[in-house]
């Protein structure tokens, strides 16, 4: 009975509210990934040791909508999307596959653009 309560508590907090006779539209999302090539130093008792490796910001993008905003998916074809997510400091694009700029969110941090653009997004039919 303790782990069905916990298993409701969980998924009322994952589930979208959505009115009665109301469905939730659903939209794709193909997001451009940034790479960024990061280099660390590290003392070692041998001496320091480089490392050199690469970010993708794309999976800490998705992984953030799949958290907060029921209302999308996400495909690694960009033809079959419906929105192109373009992420860089200082702002983050929203596009349609022809380019058009739809929405942009101004936000600094990944939660406050995922909220700006979830938004966005939840109110297009």
């Amino acid at each position: 009975m303790k782990f069905a309560c916990v298993l409701l508590a969980a998924l009322g907090q994952t589930l979208p509210l959505v009115a009665p006779g109301q469905t939730l539209s659903h939209h794709t999302i193909f997001v451009v990934d940034k790479v960024t090539q990061m280099s660390q130093s590290h003392a070692t008792l041998g001496g320091p040791v480089n490392t050199v490796g690469e970010h993708h910001s794309a999976p800490v993008v998705m992984a953030e909508f799949e958290k907060k905003c029921p209302a999308v998916s996400f495909t690694q074809d960009q033809s079959a999307a419906d929105f192109v997510l373009q992420t860089q400091p200082g702002g983050t694009t929203l596009a349609d596959l022809k380019g058009n700029v739809l929405y942009v969110s101004p936000a600094k941090n990944l939660g406050n653009m995922v909220k700006d653009v979830c938004g966005y997004i939840q109110r297009v039919k």
